[in-house]
Order: C-alpha cells, then structure tokens, then sequence
C-alpha cells in the first residue's frame, strides 16, 4: 500500500460512522493478503518490543539503574520476608505468654 492510499483510507475511516467503520474492518478481515499482512506486522511489532525491552534493561543494569523487573522481585522478596517477620513475633507472643508468671491474686488463691 501507499502512503498516500493510507491516508486516504485514514480520512475516509475518520468520517465514517460506527457501522461505516465494521463494515470496512469487516471486508479487510476478508481480505486475505491484508490479514496476512497484518499478522506479520503484529509478529514483528511484539519481536521488536522484546527486543526492546532487553536492551533497556541491559542498559539500565549498565548504570546501576533497578528496572520494573528488579523492582517486582525485591517487592516479592520484601512481602516473603515481612510475612515470615509476623510469624515469628506471633511465635515469640505464644512463647512469652507462657513463661510470664501468674498474676499475684492468682497465686493467692491457688
């Protein structure tokens, strides 16, 4: 396609209305070297953007920077460690509660 004939089909889609516009996305649907045409396209787009996103991770661990991932397994890390933190003040709770002594009116009566 052309670019000129893109921006035609751009203009014509911007003045159709909804049912103008399932009418055109339909009949491209049918089209078959435009169906194949995009899904190439998507398949590149999606190879790209990984590619993409570990050269901007390579980078941002060059200069020492944390990235998304970094970020999400330290919070995965944090949230374990807080976790095993509350089990074992609970632990040390139980454990205190029973070596404390009894009050003094409970010792009284006994």
């Amino acid at each position: 396609m052309a670019r000129g004939d893109v921006e035609s089909i751009m203009g014509r889609l911007r003045k159709m209305s909804e049912e103008g516009l399932t009418s055109v996305f339909n009949e491209a649907m049918s089209n078959q070297r435009l169906r194949r045409g995009l899904g190439r396209a998507g398949e590149q787009f999606m190879n790209n953007k990984a590619s993409f996103d570990r050269n901007v991770e390579t980078v941002l661990d060059f200069v020492n920077i944390p990235s998304k991932k970094d970020i999400r397994e330290l919070k995965a890390r944090l949230d374990h460690l807080s976790s095993q933190l509350l089990n074992l003040s609970i632990k040390l709770d139980r454990v205190l509660a029973k070596d404390k002594p009894a009050p003094a009116k409970l010792r009284a009566k006994k």
